[in-house]
């Protein structure tokens, strides 16, 4: 039998300003750590603009070397602790990406964003890290049970007081806006700062 629960993933997220001491510091206390991976990321929209209005993200994500992908949907929840809350519901698909794109296509979504990144992975317990190097910025983000991850961002001296909520590419137009730049689409190593 399938829950009508929604998935809540918890989170806090945090910018790095020294990613080489985090790094280290997290290789000490981790004994499972995934490698350094691309990711290519498009996001989904329809005509009407439904993820833009209620902030939802319809998301395919590819995965570097592996090639493996994900199909997601999430919606941030309201937050007043500095902790990230989301609604999300995930599945990974082994077809190609054209046809799941296809598929979108028919229920009228289409592509109206995308972002490229590198992900690496660490585990503390029943803690999952991930270190995000996007082209404008670096984000930590621990995720698990509340009271897990707000040790270990103390652990890790982040102040879960200013945990960051809003998604990265959010954060993106941001930083774009803070230098005098347009809205850009595509975050993209190459050319983000044009």
């Amino acid at each position: 039998m399938t829950s009508n629960k929604p998935d809540i993933e918890v989170e806090y997220k945090f910018k790095v300003v020294d990613k080489k001491a985090l790094v280290t510091l997290l290789d000490k206390k981790s004994k499972e750590k995934k490698p350094r991976e691309y990711q290519s990321n498009v996001m989904f929209d329809n005509p009407q603009g439904l993820m833009h209005t209620t902030d939802g993200r319809v998301r395919v994500r590819i995965l570097g070397k592996s090639g493996n992908k994900t199909l997601t949907y999430k919606k941030p929840i309201p937050s007043e602790d500095g902790a990230k809350r989301e609604i999300e519901y995930e599945i990974e698909f082994t077809d190609t990406t054209e046809q799941i794109e296809k598929l979108l296509e028919k229920i009228e979504f289409t592509p109206s964003t995308s972002y490229e990144r590198y992900r690496t992975e660490w585990k503390i317990g029943d803690v999952d890290i991930t270190l995000d190097e996007y082209p404008y910025s670096d984000f930590i983000e621990i995720e698990g049970p509340k009271d897990k991850i707000e040790s270990i961002a103390k652990e890790l001296e982040f102040d879960t007081s200013k945990g960051l909520t809003k998604p990265a590419d959010t954060l993106f137009q941001e930083w774009r806006k803070e230098r005098g730049l347009g809205f850009k689409p595509y975050m993209r190593f190459d050319d983000f700062d044009k």
